[in-house]
């Protein structure tokens, strides 16, 4: 009885070369179909000669009889040992295919047919063997180093590989652009074909297939892989084209794929929803912001959707806002969180802005240490930096500051506002008027005031009795109540 397992059913281009047969005897097999050691065994069990084959003469059909009978010797075989099954032929047709397209050794499929025939196929193992064979060895660098399709390698620039090579970075280029195209015909050929064969612990969900860091690595340990979520995503929209599709930059790398059902693809345009989003947060937001949810997909639908369609729409999309781009939904609202950091300016206008009223400087400070992380290293210099924002202004000479917008503040010194006060007036202004019009700027007193103008060196004010005061400036009429405007 043969030992099925140890008998491994080679092609003919490797018998040539394993029993040292003629080119004409390797092309006599070929043109008659008898292209494997199986095939071969198998006809002279029945036949006991091969010259009624086309072309084959007494030298090809003695080498032939010799290889059948050595190995039906060495593995005991009889009649009946080599009618395989349906998956044994199945594995045999995988098995040749790999030979004459990729001339994978029949050696190094073998190891894979008992798992094939128990219906536990490694396919990303098998996958990872047809790109070895696939690629030379700079189309194999490249894979490696420029897609992200391997989680444990150092992406490197075209000019970094090309330097290792001693070509151009346009010619590294020109090569990367054809391993996509290479990769995805071969896997192609296996689309629908061994499902059966092979099982993976995610299952498509309400017409989503998500691939993340977290699936990649529960299919790496299972085969001892390093494969991306990238490449497993790039894989299985291959492999699944009739069912789903992917719509994520191949250049770019991305955190999690998705992969959606096909019946979606005339109703919406998830490659420019995913490319707006991708714009969206990579962009500067200086200021958080929303958008209405619902009326953010519609930009996106390619025709009038029933509700039921929406529904399921909706249910994809978020899943995609929340786990790739980190948006938070918050009532029905698209939430872009400002993603610059805070400057010191801004901190010190908020400060003001709660507070409702200016403020002195160590006031500011004493806030400033509880809300920013960085702060001035004295307060000098935190005067300079609040001198230099736009929107805030000094009043008078002291520490104190407000925001331009507030009209009821006056910048100015007491003085100043006197004056300006002063100037709109036809005549000298009792200090009880002129003390009322200040405190509606700036908290003081008749006599505080009275001393800050009496202190003037320009001597800009004129006294007169009984507490009112004028301008140096200006001319006044000279009757009082006594008819005399007399000078203090």
């Amino acid at each position: 009885m043969a030992d099925s397992v140890s008998l491994i059913n080679y092609h003919i281009e490797e018998l040539k070369d394993l029993e040292n047969l003629s080119e004409r005897t390797k092309n006599v097999c070929i043109e008659d179909s008898l292209d494997t050691l199986f095939k071969l065994i198998q006809y002279y069990q029945r036949n006991k000669s091969f010259l009624s084959i086309r072309n084959c003469g007494l030298k090809t059909n003695k080498e032939l009889i010799g290889v059948a009978e050595k190995y039906i010797r060495l593995y005991n075989i009889g009649k009946s040992d080599l009618e395989l099954s349906s998956d044994a032929r199945k594995f045999e047709t995988l098995r040749f295919y790999c030979y004459t397209k990729f001339t994978i050794p029949s050696t190094k499929m073998e190891p894979y047919k008992d798992e094939f025939l128990h219906k536990s196929f490694p396919f990303f193992r098998f996958i990872s063997l047809i790109i070895e064979h696939l690629l030379n060895e700079r189309e194999r660098y490249i894979f490696e180093r420029n897609f992200g399709f391997l989680d444990s390698s150092k992406k490197l620039t075209l000019q970094s590989i090309g330097d290792k090579y001693g070509i151009t970075r346009e010619r590294v280029r020109q090569i990367a652009q054809k391993i996509p195209q290479k990769l995805e015909k071969a896997l192609s050929s296996f689309a629908g074909e061994y499902e059966g064969y092979f099982t993976y612990s995610f299952k498509v969900r309400r017409d989503l297939l998500l691939i993340d860091a977290s699936a990649a690595e529960t299919m790496n340990q299972k085969e001892s892989l390093n494969f991306s979520p990238k490449f497993y995503a790039f894989a299985f929209g291959i492999l699944q084209r009739k069912n789903l599709y992917g719509f994520q930059d191949i250049e770019q790398v991305n955190k999690n794929y998705f992969l959606v059902n096909n019946k979606y693809q005339p109703l919406f345009d998830f490659q420019a929803f995913f490319d707006d989003l991708t714009q969206r947060t990579v962009t500067r937001i200086e200021q958080t912001y929303s958008i209405d949810f619902e009326e953010y997909l519609k930009r996106f639908e390619l025709q009038p959707l029933e509700i039921e369609v929406k529904e399921k729409l909706k249910y994809i999309c978020k899943k995609i806002i929340t786990l790739e781009f980190k948006v938070p939904i918050e009532r029905n609202q698209l939430l872009f969180i400002r993603n610059t950091l805070i400057k010191l300016s801004e901190y010190i206008t908020d400060i003001l802005v709660t507070a409702g009223k200016p403020m002195r400087l160590v006031d500011i400070a004493r806030e400033l240490r509880i809300k920013s992380p960085k702060m001035p290293p004295n307060l000098e210099s935190l005067r300079s930096t609040i001198l230099s924002i736009p929107n805030v202004s000094a009043i008078g000479k002291t520490s104190t500051y407000s925001l331009d917008q507030w009209n009821n503040v006056k910048t100015g010194t007491i003085k100043e506002i006197v004056k300006e006060y002063l100037n709109i007036q036809n005549k000298p202004m009792h200090i009880t008027d002129i003390t009322n019009y200040v405190n509606q700027f700036r908290k003081t007193s008749d006599k505080n005031i009275y001393s800050n103008l009496k202190l003037d060196k320009n001597r800009s004010f004129m006294f007169f009795k009984k507490g009112f005061i004028g301008l140096s400036d200006k001319t006044y009429g000279h009757q009082d109540k006594n008819g005399q405007l007399s000078m203090l």
